[in-house]
């Protein structure tokens, strides 16, 4: 129990967790620290560290959060490749909503539940299609760390303040139509078509390249060896 603005608050690591993803959600540079949720759930700072370890069991706590929303929508009813797609949608989507903590969570391993339900709808989908065990763990390994490096990049990005975002976006207009095309004619060439691109069309072309790999493997998998 901590005493916050004259009235008694029951702490709680799920309770600390909601308002660390409240605060995520603003994207405010140093959002997991003791001074902001208390701020935000009117306690002392210190009250917060009764019930973790350090900030980093925070932030995985927090990640592994974000990791639950994303799973939670996706829709239900849907075939497993749909709901490959929209899984993978879904958590570029909550990591770029929560920049700071989406930045920082893609390269860990969080080993929590929301974790856990990610990884068995991945296993499980894949199964789904007809792919052998081996197949079906090496493939939800390389969609989980594809789609995770995307989201990181994408909430790091979020991040950058709005004056650094608008002068990376300015680039293909600044620096790239100004270099020398004598020294970078494979640039010059291909620069509208570089220029054209958006983060969706990136987005499915990473997962065409997933299916694509799926697929190929899928065809060559005995009937057999998927049941194994």
């Amino acid at each position: 129990m901590a005493v916050g603005k004259g009235r008694a608050v029951r702490l709680s690591p799920e309770l600390i967790v909601e308002a660390a993803v409240r605060i995520a959600a603003r994207a405010e540079p140093d959002g997991l620290t003791g001074r902001a949720l208390g701020e935000e759930l009117g306690v002392d700072r210190s009250a917060v560290w009764r019930h973790f370890a350090d900030r980093d069991a925070l932030l995985l706590a927090v990640g592994d959060r974000l990791l639950v929303m994303a799973v939670e929508r996706v829709p239900d009813g849907l075939g497993p490749r749909e709901v490959l797609q929209e899984l993978a949608r879904s958590l570029v989507e909550v990591f770029e909503a929560h920049p700071y903590v989406g930045a920082a969570v893609a390269c860990r391993t969080t080993r929590g539940p929301g974790e856990f339900a990610a990884m068995e709808t991945m296993l499980t989908a894949l199964e789904e299609i007809g792919l052998d065990k081996g197949s079906v763990a090496r493939y939800q390994r390389m969609l989980a760390d594809t789609v995770l490096a995307y989201a990181g990049m994408r909430a790091g990005y979020a991040a950058l303040p709005q004056e650094v975002r608008a002068a990376d976006e300015h680039a293909w207009a600044g620096a790239y139509a100004t270099i020398s095309p004598e020294r970078y004619p494979a640039i010059t060439t291909h620069l509208p078509h570089l220029a054209a691109q958006d983060d969706e069309a990136v987005f499915q072309t990473l997962m065409e390249a997933f299916w694509l790999a799926v697929d190929a493997t899928a065809r060559t998998t005995p009937k057999d060896d998927a049941d194994v």
